[in-house]
Order: C-alpha cells, then structure tokens, then sequence
C-alpha cells in the first residue's frame, strides 16, 4: 500500500541481459501513500535499438519493487513473458509475367511467398487489393485481382506486397502497363416532375435522407451523399468475399438486352439550363421487355438482397476473390441472402426501383470495393488470359 520503490525492464536472451528501462521513485515517510501506478509502452526501436538479439526467442521480464512500510520492509515481483524476435520479411516470387490494365478494369497477378506471409496483395495507389491462397494444397501460391479506377492515373504506382505476423513488409514492382479507358460525357435534363417522381421512391425506402426545402435540394443530396454512402457499402460487403475462386466460366450479360449507359459515363445533371451536379456512371443499363427475369451472371454466393438507396431493390453476388456482381433496380427478387446460385439462375425481375427513370436492370462488377469495367469479364477471350490461363498454367 506504500507505492513503487522501482521498475526495471530486462531483456534475456541466450544469458546475456539488457536493462532497456529503470525507473526509481522516491520513498514516502511511512504514514504517507506513495506512487500506486505507472503506465508506460516501449517502441520497437527502444527494445531493440541498442540491443544486438539475434532472431530467436528472447524474455522481457519486468522487475518491480514497493515502498517499505513501517518495519521498512519491502516486496520484489518479477513477471516475465517470451517472444520471438522476427526482423525478416516475406519473401515474394512473382509466377505470372505480363500484367495489363485499363482504367476502370481489372487484372489477375500469380505469386509465391514464403511460409512466414500472413497477408498480401497489391497496392494500387492508395488502394489495397487483397491476395488469397489458391489451394488448401499449396497454400503458398496466392493470386490477388486488382483494379486501377476510373478516376486513377495511368501512371499510378502499383506494387505486390506481403506481411508478416510481426508487422515486417516487403513491397516490390512488378511488370505491368497501364491502358487508358473510355470516357463517354452524357448530358440529363432535370425537371421537378421527373425528380419528384424518383425522390418520392427514395424516401420512401431510406431513412438516412430527409426532404428538404426543394425537391432539387432533395435529389442533389440522394444523388451524391446517398450515391457516396452506397458505394462504401460495395466496398464494405466486398471485403468479405470468399477466399476461393467460385466460377470458372464468362461472365453472362442480361438475355436480349440492349445497352442504355454504358460504363463510365460522365453524366452531367442540368436544371433550368444550369449545370448542379455531375456524377460518373459505374455499370451498365441493360433494357429488355418490362419485369424481365435477372439471371446471376456466374456461379456464387448471394450476400446481399434487399433495397439498398439509389439502386432499389438490389442483388449481390459473391464470385469469390473480392469480386462481385450488382443487379439493380429489380421490381421483385426472388432469392435469399445465403442461397448459392448458378451461372443463368433467376435472382429477380428488372424493374425501376431506386433512382431509375424507366424499366432497366443496372448491373456492375465490383472488385474490393472498385467498380470495374463488366465488358472485361464479359469477354470469354478476356477472361480465359487474364485469369483461368494465368491459373492452370502454374498447375492450380
């Protein structure tokens, strides 16, 4: 009950001892209550810094002594906790050779790490795709699928990275080159009615918007916020994707469908010949006859079924590797959250639920929370070089 007479920080390894940390206090009379607690952390650099440990295990035992009472007697307790000392980063071989990319698309690398990786993938600017093993046979090949955005530089940086369960990183380059994408400009006459018409929807299925003072304000607010606020929850439910490949064929585009918007296109919203909003269109509107059905464009697992903001009734599918595919807009779903589909398995009906103006199907690829180009995963020629070849030729 007398408080801290001292604290000492030792680290052992093979014998030999270094004291990193020594703290004394001074001793109150024995009538008076001393330091009853210290709290202190110790980085890396000061553990280990001045310190030559080899990279095995070593102690850090902690060494504390209390104050003396009245017959000024005092008490010593030692505790001490075993690490191992790993300053040495995953090793990387990379297995596929040429990597191209197009804005607004996407990209399959092969890789070999060594045993100590716990984690991996590519870095993609400031965006972080996730490597996953290939087999439960040889858990040292992982492929990671990649996106460089839309709104990303050809001469974004783009490196493979791997970690460790001790925190060490080892990042290198790989050969990769960089395609611009297609930007289509498309200009939407605004009219209150036709907001109106589309904000009533909204409002009535989303609590996160609240009307304002003009139906204009309204629909600038769904359009962008609510828009902003969707996307993020791509990103989020993407982050889940299975660890494993799920599909092994094309990717299907909706039945006799024609194309409405394709993807990427920069729309600009004018209200009473004034510009007042611009957004970029991430997927593709497909038309076909009214409540037409929605087939699931691969094998996979059905994560999301529900109204989801500007997109209405909405399907995901999980394809596994963090990509996903969006149905849009549905008038009716006719699957469960959990249930695993088939390539051409009816998820639901089009329909012009959400921010749509007529009946439509909107559709998307999400790859970790980037919404990537469908043409790409739509072209069997695309997808058997990119990815199946890049697998089955490394015996996956």
């Amino acid at each position: 009950g007398k408080g801290l007479r001292s604290i000492e920080v030792v680290l052992v390894q093979s014998g030999n001892e270094h004291i990193i940390f020594s703290e004394n206090y001074n001793v109150p009379w024995p009538w008076q209550a001393g330091v009853p607690r210290r709290s202190f952390a110790l980085s890396p650099k000061e553990l280990f810094g001045k310190n030559e440990l080899s990279e095995k295990e070593f102690i850090v035992q902690v060494n504390v002594r209390d104050g003396g009472a009245f017959w000024l007697w005092d008490n010593q307790i030692s505790q001490q906790r075993s690490f191992r000392l790993d300053l040495t980063p995953p090793n990387i071989e990379i297995l596929s050779k040429q990597h191209y990319i197009r804005q607004g698309g996407s990209e399959a690398i092969l890789y070999r790490l060594s045993e100590d990786a716990a984690i991996s993938g590519v870095k993609v600017g400031n965006r972080v795709f996730r490597g996953f093993s290939l087999s439960k046979k040889d858990k040292k090949t992982y492929i990671c699928l990649f996106a460089l955005a839309t709104e990303q530089s050809l001469k974004t940086t783009m490196v493979i990275w791997a970690q460790d369960a001790a925190g060490n990183r080892h990042e290198t380059n790989f050969w990769i080159k960089a395609l611009p994408g297609r930007l289509r400009k498309r200009n939407i006459r605004l009219s209150n009615s036709l907001m109106s018409r589309m904000v009533s929807k909204i409002l009535r299925n989303t609590n996160s918007v609240d009307r304002k003072n003009s139906v204009l304000e309204t629909f600038l607010e769904i359009n962008g916020d609510l828009r902003r606020s969707n996307h993020r929850f791509f990103e989020e439910i993407s982050r889940q994707s299975a660890g494993s490949l799920l599909w092994d064929q094309p990717f299907l585009q909706l039945s006799n469908s024609q194309v409405q918007s394709a993807f990427a296109d920069r729309r600009s919203y004018y209200y009473k010949n004034k510009k007042v909003d611009q957004q970029t269109h991430l997927g593709f509107d497909l038309a076909s006859l009214a409540q037409s059905p929605v087939e699931s464009a691969n094998d996979g697992l059905v994560v999301f079924a529900d109204y989801l903001g500007i997109y209405g009734n909405t399907v995901f599918v999980d394809h596994g590797l963090g990509l996903l595919s969006l149905y849009g807009h549905l008038s009716s779903i006719t699957v469960e959250r959990g249930a695993l589909v088939k390539r051409g398995d009816t998820l639901g009906h089009t329909g012009q639920t959400g921010l749509a103006t007529g009946d439509h199907l909107h559709f998307s690829m999400v790859l970790q929370g980037v919404q990537v180009n469908p043409l790409e995963w739509w072209d069997p020629t695309w997808v058997e070089k990119h990815v199946l070849q890049k697998i089955q030729a490394n015996g996956q």
